[in-house]
């Protein structure tokens, strides 16, 4: 009896330093959380797979060798477009500022108190700081990615982990199964049957939730890129897949997508009617995204409320950082999953009643 306290004792010990190891391990860890996220997303795709014939590892490499080819075939053709759309940006930018200026001088000029040709040289100013931001920022932006990779050592950190994600993709997405099998057998047996069923459930809930989700967000951010760019919005390809991936925190899709994709528009083309195009591409995609989209690929699958969807993003950023927005979501529900239980039990329990 004392040996099997010590070992329970010993046994939280190791998982306490456990999980110290991985917060202090975080930034190493990036790699291998984004191959494990992606394994879990493909995993069902690998299983049909294997259900038709294929081995795990022809499967495996079948998935891997298509979702890399398109990974790559979609940056081949979206980077020229991206690059044109923002040097057309710079170019554009001071033609924007002036054109604030004019909207805003004939209310400069009613201003009595304050005298109009110090304000009208102030906001010039700023306009014109605004207008090297672009450059400013590229160059920061070159700057500091010259400075990452200045040294031998982070190049080769840098390639490392760029090769480590599908490679340890594959190993996950091929041994995926086993794993779950050797982790099951590891649970005591008075406990196997409902720690089965929780998994189960949490899998269940994942399944629907997370990668229903990323389907969703993945169809809005076509949808939105496609309606934006042909009503001509300046960067459409980048603000369409901001606004699609950002909808997983709710409304914060709309504020990142369509506040500046409604100000450029009106920017470029100086017509309400062209803002109106852009209103109705965002009015279309939502009402699909509610009526259609959504129904069909999530169902009536157990999700999370929006507050808590912000708040793990929030916490899960600020803890682990890009792993934590990575992980916030489904960590989130794989604790409402033991909430939900951890209540039954407790209602189900002499102390409730």
């Amino acid at each position: 009896m004392k040996d099997d306290k010590r070992f329970r004792y010993f046994l939280f010990a190791v998982i306490a330093v456990f999980f110290v190891a991985l917060y202090l391990a975080r930034n190493v860890l990036t790699p291998f959380a984004i191959a494990f996220a992606l394994a879990y997303l493909l995993d069902p795709l690998a299983d049909k797979l294997e259900r038709w014939g294929l081995s795990r590892t022809m499967s495996v490499s079948t998935i891997l060798f298509s979702f890399f080819l398109m990974v790559v075939l979609t940056a081949l053709l979206l980077i020229p477009l991206l690059r044109i759309q923002v040097e057309h940006l710079a170019s554009s930018l001071p033609d924007y500022m002036g054109q604030v200026m004019s909207w805003l001088q004939p209310i400069l000029d009613q201003v009595s108190l304050i005298d109009p040709a110090k304000i009208k040289m102030h906001l010039k100013d700023v306009f014109e700081k605004l207008g090297t931001l672009p450059l400013l920022a590229l160059g920061s932006a070159t700057e500091m990615l010259w400075s990452s990779l200045s040294g031998l050592m982070n190049i080769l950190l840098v390639l490392v982990n760029i090769l480590i994600i599908p490679v340890a993709m594959f190993y996950l997405l091929r041994d995926f199964d086993g794993i779950n099998r050797k982790l099951g057998k590891l649970i005591p047996r008075r406990y196997r049957r409902e720690m089965v069923n929780i998994v189960k459930e949490i899998d269940e809930v994942l399944s629907g939730f997370v990668r229903g989700q990323l389907m969703v967000a993945t169809l809005m951010s076509g949808l939105y890129t496609l309606g934006l760019f042909l009503c001509g919005t300046p960067m459409s390809l980048f603000i369409g897949p901001l606004a699609g991936y950002a909808n997983l925190v709710p409304y914060l899709g709309l504020i990142l997508g369509f506040v500046p994709a409604a100000i450029l528009t009106l920017l470029q083309y100086q017509d309400w009617m062209a803002l109106l195009g852009v209103t109705v591409v965002f009015a279309v995609v939502q009402a699909l995204e509610s009526m259609v989209i959504t129904p069909r690929v999530v169902g009536d699958k157990i999700g999370l409320h929006p507050v808590v969807i912000m708040l793990a993003v929030l916490v899960g950023g600020e803890l682990f950082g890009f792993v934590g927005v990575l992980l916030g979501v489904p960590a989130a529900a794989v604790l409402n999953v033991l909430r939900r239980r951890t209540v039954t039990r407790y209602k189900n329990s002499t102390m409730f009643r």
